[in-house]
């Protein structure tokens, strides 16, 4: 395959919605989550601290912990990603494009949280909050948050 068309394949597993996307999304999200002035390091020492709860280990070994399970998350989700076919991504995309709008239709009725929504949608409450997520980001919802009871 010449240099010109090898530059045009698009990897497997990039398109709308697919492994990639929601690493990027997940990246993203705890990028959000580190507050002003944060960054890598804040980042590291609140995870040092949520581990450190229960654990008696030192500071090296439990960041060498923390490595270690992200390094395994992220082969996990490349290795799911590598298998992609076109046509998975697209079945994949279909079906959460299809989840997407049932939702939507249901928060035209009236407002609701993703607890309501998982049971009727078949799928778990973290499952419909990303759905909520993605039409929040899409511009078609706009999200409350209020403290669970």
């Amino acid at each position: 395959m010449s240099e010109n068309k090898r530059s045009k394949v698009k990897p497997q597993g990039t398109g709308e919605g697919g492994p990639n996307r929601m690493g990027m999304a997940m990246a993203k999200k705890m990028m959000g989550q580190m507050g002003p002035g944060g960054g890598p390091p804040e980042m590291m020492r609140k995870m040092m601290a949520q581990r450190g709860q229960g654990e008696a280990k030192a500071p090296m070994e439990q960041m060498i912990g923390m490595c270690s399970e992200m390094l395994q998350a992220i082969r996990e989700t490349n290795a799911l990603a590598v298998h992609v076919t076109p046509e998975l991504d697209q079945i994949f995309t279909g079906w959460l494009e299809g989840l997407q709008a049932k939702a939507g239709e249901m928060i035209a009725k009236g407002e609701t949280d993703g607890a309501a929504l998982a049971s009727p949608l078949g799928v778990t409450e973290a499952s419909a909050n990303y759905l909520l997520y993605r039409l929040a980001t899409a511009g078609q919802v706009t999200l409350r948050a209020k403290a669970r009871t």
